[in-house]
């Protein structure tokens, strides 16, 4: 009787997945602006990944002359992955796209298959004429999955969809960075002599990929309508990041402050010349979605507490970052997206033209409880005398070297200064005609986060927040 060769080749292949790893490590140096000429320096260090893994195993096997008689046959195979990424990788095998899990003699005439296996098996009880490997994960407790650690399991197919993969694509995960982390499979086959003699092959890709890393909380360049109470809860204090708002893509910069929440740190400039449909996708406005009015002149006001108005005071800027700085300013129907009108006399508007999962700040029941104006000032005021509405003689320096860094925009006149008037709305109402807001004097060091002698129609900044506690 000839002996017969099984010739398992594994090709391996080191896929990529775009922006998730590379081959060489990258290292830059970004400076994040932070409010009153401070900066935050960061190193970032990309995650890299590096595997490698024998490229042939092969399976020495003698047939049996029945089923009894055949015996399993085995090669063991070794993976070894290095990576710096702090949520360690995922280790995945199938067959190479293009290649059948089954083992091909293409010599043989006709051609002769000896396929992969139908399930787990334990080695007492695997099929003859079939092959397979162990020493994977243990999938068992998944949907489809197998406890691939002890018993022989098939040889899973390429899938073009990740979502596609059984949990036996993976056969091994970490959640620390690693070097030379090896992963020792077993390949295994047993035959008899119904199959031709000769090499059998067929093609395996392993994949490494890094894992997502534990944090997440906000990160420069991600979407304002990405960021919600838990990306919140999880971003470190008093640290500026430059975020994008999808609806127009403009940037702006935003910080969790000391008072837990997250706070924009520049006014919204959301608006322009033409009508704005703003969505429950994209906004905190109701079901039936918020359409911002265009722009209108000082001139044009309507004087009144129910019709939404946005004002243009700065005129044309010169930037966007200029634009992003003072903002607009908006009357309080248009603040509050329309849920606020001269019907509302106390409470919160349950909406805003802020982005999805951000919103305006409650004015709360009085000038310092649930006032999130005065919660998040408080941590930062530390001159000045707290009378029973505001603070007195706090200098411009001292309140605008703070991380809100609010900017002094003069809702009278159209002149934007840093050293004049900032008027800032918030979701509450005062009463039919009146709408509660923070106004900043920097002349007097006057900040008051409960005003309300003026009217909703009138035209002020705004800054969204997201809950972080």
């Amino acid at each position: 009787m000839n002996n017969r060769v099984i010739n398992l080749i594994p090709v391996l292949t080191f896929v990529i997945l775009a922006g998730l790893f590379a081959f060489n490590s990258i290292v830059s140096i970004d400076t994040v602006h932070a409010e009153a000429s401070n900066a935050q320096a960061s190193l970032e260090l990309d995650p890299v990944i590096d595997i490698s893994a024998p490229s042939t195993v092969t399976l020495n096997c003698t047939p049996g002359s029945t089923d009894a008689t055949s015996q399993l046959c085995t090669s063991n195979a070794t993976i070894s992955v290095t990576t710096n990424n702090i949520a360690g990788y995922t280790l995945q095998m199938n067959t190479t796209s293009g290649s059948s899990n089954s083992l091909t003699n293409s010599a043989a005439s006709p051609a002769a298959t000896i396929p992969t296996l139908s399930q787990a098996y334990t080695s007492a009880n695997f099929p003859v004429n079939s092959w397979g490997y162990t020493g994977g994960t243990d999938k068992s407790s998944e949907a489809g999955g197998y406890d691939c650690s002890t018993n022989y399991c098939p040889i899973l197919a390429y899938e073009s969809t990740a979502s596609n993969y059984a949990p036996n694509h993976t056969i091994k995960q970490t959640d620390a960075p690693a070097n030379n982390s090896t992963t020792t499979l077993t390949f295994a086959g047993r035959v008899n002599t119904t199959k031709p003699s000769g090499t059998y092959t067929t093609s395996i890709t392993f994949t490494a990929v890094t894992n997502e890393p534990p944090y997440n909380g906000i990160v420069n360049g991600m979407n304002m309508q990405d960021i919600d109470s838990t990306t919140c809860t999880a971003t470190s204090t008093d640290i500026t990041y430059t975020v994008v708002d999808s609806r127009d893509s403009k940037e702006y910069t935003v910080a969790r402050l000391q008072d837990g929440n997250c706070w924009m740190t520049q006014n919204l400039a959301l608006g322009s010349s033409t009508a704005m449909n703003l969505t429950q996708a994209n906004s905190n406005v109701g079901p039936s979605g918020f359409t911002l009015p265009a722009s209108v002149t000082e001139g044009n006001w309507s004087m009144s507490p129910d019709n939404p108005e946005f004002f243009d005071y700065a005129g044309n800027y010169p930037s966007q970052q200029a634009s992003n700085k003072y903002g607009n300013y908006y009357n309080w129907p248009a603040a509050t997206a329309g849920s606020g009108t001269s019907a509302t006399t106390s409470g919160d508007a349950q909406y805003s033209i802020c982005p999805k999962n951000w919103r305006l700040p409650s004015a709360g029941t009085t000038a310092t409880t649930n006032n999130e104006f005065y919660t998040m000032l408080n941590n930062y005021i530390t001159t000045g005398t707290w009378y029973d509405l505001y603070w007195s003689g706090v200098t411009t320096s001292e309140f605008t070297s703070t991380p809100v860094s609010l900017v002094f925009s003069d809702s009278y006149t159209g002149y934007v200064s840093e050293d004049h008037i900032g008027d800032w709305w918030s979701s509450t109402a005062a009463s039919s005609g009146n709408a509660y807001y923070l106004e900043a004097i920097a002349a007097n060091g006057y900040i008051g986060p409960r005003d309300d002698r003026f009217y909703k129609e009138h035209g002020y900044s705004i800054r969204c927040l997201v809950s972080g506690v």
